[in-house]
C-alpha cells in the first residue's frame, strides 16, 4: 500500500468522525438555546405576575422615544440609560403595547446570553467547557430571574460576553491581519457600549488597562505581540463611552443612582472601612452563603449555588488560579473580577444587579470545574462523567424551575412589588362583562406615581373598556353612565390598602358587596350614589369668595367651571380653628363636564391677603385621563400649616393646574373676568401653646 493510499484511507476514517463530532455540538447546542428560551418565554405576562415599578419606568422612557423624545442619559427613574428602553420602544412598535412586548427585549436578550457564552467559552477552554457553560446559563436560577422582567440590567450578560468573545479571537491569533485588529475594534466597541446598558456596565471601558496590567505581570510575551491591538482596544472603549461620560460630566444633577450606591466610597474617604468592608464580604458570600436580599430580584438571601453546585464552581475557580500564567485563564479572571467590583463597592451586599457582568464569567468557572471532574473521571469510570453532568445540570433546572415559577412567583412580597392583585383584576374583566361603569381604588394612579393604572393598562387584553382610578386614602370616583357600577378594590398582600373614613362610609351606604372569585381583591357595586346626592345637596349654597384683586368679579356659586373641564359642586370645609404647625381638612366634590386626557393637580393654599401662602397641598387622587363626562368624585385636601404661622383669620384658596406645564386652568362664567383660583372658606390659626 502507497503512502498516498493510506493517507487517503486515514482522511476517510477521521472525517466523518469530525463530521459527527460537529453536528452533535450543535445539536446539543440548539438543544440548549430550546430549553433556554422555554424558562425564558413560558407565560412571560403572568410570571413575574405583574409589571413591576421599574419595568413601568423602562415602558413611560420607551413612549418618549417612539415619541421621538431621544436621549443619551435619562434622568427618569433615579437615571437611566437609554438601551433598553430603545429596544421596548422597538419591540412595541412591532407588537402594540403589552406585557409581553415590553419584557420580550429581556427574554430574548437572555437566550442571546447562552450563545454568546457558548461562543466566547469555546475561545478560551474548548467545546466541552463552552456547551458546560451555556447548559448552566440556560438552567440556572440567577440567569433566569434576570431575563424574565423588562430591565435594562438583562442587556449586560450578552454584552460582557460577546466582548469577552472577539477579545480572545484577537488574542489567540498571533499575526496583525485585519481580521485580527477587526476583533480587538470590535471587543473595544461592546466593552464601551456596556455604559450604554446598566450602571454597572460602566467598569468595562476600563477592562483593558486590567487586562494590560495583567499580560505586563505574567505575559510579556502576548503583550508585546498584541500591544498596538491592545492600545486601539483601550481607545475604543474609551470612544465609545465618551459620549456618556460627556452628558454626566457637563449635567451631573442628572445622575442620582450613582450618589445612592456611592455611601460606602464616600465613608472609606471619611476614614470609616467598615461600610465596604460589609458589602465586599457579603458579595464574596453570594455564591454559597447569601445572595440579594431584595425580593424583585431574588427569594430574598438565596446564594447563587446550592451546596453541592458550588464545589464545581470552586474547582473551576482554584483550576484557573492555578493556570494564571495562561491568558486564557487570566482573560477569565479578569472578566469577573472586574465585573464584580460594582457589586463589592455599592449598597446592598451580593447585589445581583450589581455583579451582571461577571455573570457569565462566573458559569465559565462553574463549567471548568464540571470539565476538570469530568476528565478524572473519564480515566477511570467510562460514561459516569456523562451522568454526573447531567445530574447537575438536572438539579439546577429542576431547583430553578421551581424557585422560580412556584417560590418566587408566588411570595407575598413579589405579588406586591410587581402587582400581582392589579394583574388580577385585568384578568377578571378580560373575562367578565360588568354591567355598567367599572372604578379601581388603588394608591398609585397620581400623576407623579401612575403605575398601578398604567400597569393595568397593560395588563388588560381588551381594550373596549374604559376604567375609572381613584385613591381611596384620599379620593372616590362615582362615575356616570347607564348601568350599576362595579367597584373593585385590589389588596396589598403585605398590608391593608388605606381608605378616608368618611369617604369609604359614604361609599357603604349605597354599596353592596359581591363576592370575589379570588383573595387578590374584593368588589362592589353600586346602583345609584343616593348618599353622595344627598351630601352635594347639602352644599348647594356653599360660601365661596374671590380674592382681593378679583372681587370686581360677580360673587362665585357652585357648580363653578375649571376649564370647562371640572366643575366645582361641593366645599366642606372641616377645619373652622387651628394651631400652627396643624393641619386643615377640606373636602371638595366635583363633576366632569368634558373628558380631557390631560393631567391635573388641584392646590390648596392658605393665605391671609391672596398673595402669602402659610400652608399648601398640591394634589389629586383621581386618574382625570380615565373620567368621563358626568362623573363625580371627592377629594380631601389635608393641608399642613406652618409651623411659623402668625395668628389671625385665614383663607383657604383652591385652584387646578397642569402639572406637566404648571399653567393654572382658568375659572369661567365669572362674567368675563378672568380668575384662576377662589377662596373656599377661613380658618382662625391661634396662638402657640406654651408647654
Amino acid at each position: 500500500m502507497t503512502m498516498r493510499a493510506t493517507i487517503l484511507d486515514i482522511k476517510s476514517v477521521l472525517a466523518p468522525s469530525a463530521s459527527r463530532v460537529v453536528r452533535s455540538e450543535w445539536a446539543i447546542l440548539v438543544a440548549i438555546l430550546l430549553v433556554a428560551a422555554v424558562l425564558r418565554l413560558a407565560a412571560l405576562g403572568d410570571v413575574p405576575p405583574g409589571l413591576g415599578y421599574d419595568e413601568l419606568q423602562d415602558a413611560r422612557l420607551s413612549e418618549h422615544i417612539l415619541a421621538g423624545k431621544w436621549a443619551i442619559y435619562f434622568p427618569d427613574n433615579s437615571g437611566t440609560e437609554p438601551l433598553y428602553p430603545a429596544l421596548g420602544a422597538f419591540s412595541v412598535r412591532l407588537l402594540g403595547w403589552s406585557v409581553i412586548a415590553l419584557r420580550l427585549p429581556a427574554a430574548l436578550l437572555g437566550i442571546l446570553a447562552v450563545w454568546a457564552l457558548y461562543l466566547a467559552a469555546r475561545e478560551l477552554a474548548g467545546r466541552r467547557v463552552a456547551l458546560l457553560a451555556a447548559a448552566f446559563q440556560a438552567v440556572s436560577f440567577w440567569p433566569l430571574i434576570g431575563t424574565r422582567p423588562a430591565l435594562e440590567d438583562s442587556l449586560l450578560p450578552p454584552m460582557a460576553a460577546l466582548a469577552c468573545l472577539f477579545l480572545a479571537r484577537g488574542l489567540k491569533q498571533p499575526g496583525g491581519g485585519w481580521r485580527v485588529w477587526l476583533n480587538f475594534a470590535m471587543g473595544g466597541l461592546w466593552l464601551g457600549s456596556q455604559v450604554y446598558a446598566y450602571t454597572a456596565g460602566r467598569v468595562m471601558p476600563f477592562f483593558p488597562l486590567a487586562l494590560i496590567l495583567y499580560l505586563l505581570l505574567l505575559d510579556r510575551r502576548t503583550l508585546r505581540l498584541h500591544a498596538p491591538r491592545l492600545v486601539t482596544l483601550l481607545v475604543i472603549a474609551v470612544l465609545v463611552a465618551a459620549p456618556m461620560a460627556f452628558v454626566l460630566y457637563t449635567h451631573p444633577e442628572i445622575e442620582q443612582r450613582l450618589d445612592q450606591l456611592s455611601s460606602p466610597l464616600a465613608a472609606l474617604r471619611q476614614g470609616d472601612p467598615q461600610p465596604l468592608l460589609q458589602i465586599a464580604l457579603g458579595t464574596l458570600g453570594m455564591f454559597t452563603l447569601r445572595g440579594e436580599p431584595q425580593w424583585l430580584y431574588n427569594i430574598a438571601g438565596r446564594p447563587i449555588f446550592d451546596p453541592f453546585t458550588s464545589l464545581f464552581f470552586y474547582v473551576g475557580l482554584m483550576l484557573c488560579l492555578a493556570r494564571l500564567r495562561d491568558w486564557r485563564c487570566g482573560l477569565a479572571l479578569l472578566w469577573m473580577v472586574v465585573g464584580l467590583l460594582p457589586a463589592l463597592v455599592s449598597p446592598p451586599p451580593a447585589s445581583f444587579n450589581h455583579a451582571l457582568v461577571a455573570q457569565p464569567a462566573v458559569y465559565l468557572m462553574l463549567a471548568l470545574g464540571t470539565g476538570a471532574v469530568w476528565e478524572q473521571l473519564n480515566r477511570r469510570w467510562a460514561r459516569v462523567e456523562l451522568l454526573l453532568a447531567a445530574l447537575l445540570l438536572a438539579l439546577n433546572l429542576a431547583l430553578s424551575s421551581r424557585d422560580f415559577f412556584v417560590v418566587w412567583a408566588h411570595a407575598p412580597q413579589v405579588q406586591e412589588l410587581y402587582q400581582g392583585s392589579i394583574g388580577r383584576v385585568a384578568h377578571e374583566l378580560d373575562a367578565h362583562d360588568s354591567p355598567g361603569p367599572v372604578a379601581i381604588g388603588a394608591p398609585y394612579i397620581d400623576y407623579w406615581n401612575p403605575w398601578n393604572a398604567v400597569g393595568f393598562d397593560l395588563a388588560l387584553r381588551r381594550r373596549d373598556l374604559s376604567v375609572r382610578w381613584f385613591n381611596p386614602a384620599g379620593g372616590w370616583v362615582w362615575p356616570a353612565g347607564s348601568g350599576p357600577t362595579t367597584f373593585y378594590f385590589p389588596h396589598d398582600p403585605l398590608g391593608a390598602q388605606s381608605f378616608d373614613p368618611e369617604l369609604q362610609e359614604l361609599f357603604a351606604a349605597d354599596a353592596v358587596p359581591l363576592p370575589s372569585p379570588s383573595g387578590d381583591f374584593t368588589v362592589f357595586r353600586v346602583a345609584r350614589p343616593a348618599a353622595l346626592e344627598a351630601r352635594l345637596a347639602k352644599f348647594a349654597d356653599a360660601s365661596l369668595a374671590w380674592p382681593p384683586e378679583l372681587s370686581h368679579l360677580p360673587r362665585p356659586a357652585v357648580p363653578l367651571a375649571f376649564g370647562n373641564h371640572l366643575a366645582l359642586v361641593g366645599v366642606d370645609l372641616q377645619t373652622a380653628t387651628s394651631a400652627p404647625g396643624g393641619k386643615l381638612r377640606l373636602v371638595t366634590y366635583w363633576q366632569v363636564q368634558t373628558a380631557d386626557p390631560a393631567p391635573l393637580v388641584a392646590f390648596i393654599h392658605l393665605t391671609s391677603k391672596g398673595q402669602d401662602i402659610w400652608g399648601q397641598q398640591d394634589w389629586l387622587d383621581v386618574r382625570p385621563a380615565s373620567l368621563l363626562p358626568g362623573d363625580r368624585f371627592a377629594q380631601v385636601h389635608t393641608v399642613p400649616v406652618k409651623a411659623e404661622t402668625p395668628p389671625g383669620l385665614y383663607h383657604v384658596e383652591l385652584g387646578l393646574y397642569a402639572p406637566d406645564t404648571l399653567v393654572r386652568l382658568p375659572i369661567t362664567s365669572v362674567g368675563g373676568g378672568m380668575a384662576d383660583r377662589v377662596w373656599v372658606g377661613e380658618v382662625q390659626v391661634t396662638a402657640k401653646s406654651t408647654p
